[in-house]
């Protein structure tokens, strides 16, 4: 799979991001100031709606021609950290990890203000915001650029206070 690219400019980011469905590079354009708002909960996600130009009309399972999504996630480094492609609304079971898999989810939502108050690390809360059942631990370790050690550890203390659950996919 080839590697993410973003090009930064002064107000804005050009990115190409890998499609799984499409097997090409996507390229975004996206204005910096939305991305830095997002990033005051976290991290910051973009959802990129997108069809195949050039689709293979020869072979009857390339469904990269229909509308399908690419989920971005960037840092605030301007850095795309993670990616996934899929159709409908949210990513298959099967993108996240296959029997055993072990699927973080947030089970009590809390506001940015929880930092202020000292009950959250901003990297919690960056986490929590990772943690939206649409990725294995091994993923939010990744896009979270932490070590799989790290997040279990947060997700034992994130647990501990009744905000999230970790569940293992039968």
């Amino acid at each position: 799979m080839p590697i993410n690219k973003v090009k930064k400019y002064f107000k804005l980011i050009e990115a190409w991001v890998w499609c799984d469905i499409c097997q090409e590079m996507v390229p975004l354009t996206i204005d910096k100031e939305e991305i830095h708002n997002g990033l005051q909960t976290g991290i910051y996600t973009k959802r990129y709606p997108h069809v195949n130009s050039k689709p293979d009309l020869d072979n009857p399972d390339d469904r990269s021609g229909e509308e399908h999504n690419i989920h971005i996630y960037i840092n605030d480094k301007y850095e795309i950290t993670g990616a996934k492609a899929f159709f409908g609304e949210a990513p298959a079971t099967e993108s996240y990890g296959g029997v055993g898999a072990r699927i973080p989810i947030v089970v009590k939502e809390v506001s940015e203000i929880s930092i202020q108050f000292g009950m959250l690390t901003p990297e919690e809360y960056k986490v929590l915001k990772i943690c939206d059942g649409n990725s294995s631990l091994e993923q939010v370790a990744a896009i979270a650029e932490k070590s799989v050690e790290e997040i279990e550890q947060m997700m034992e203390k994130l647990r501990k206070k009744g905000l999230v659950k970790v569940i293992i996919r039968a």
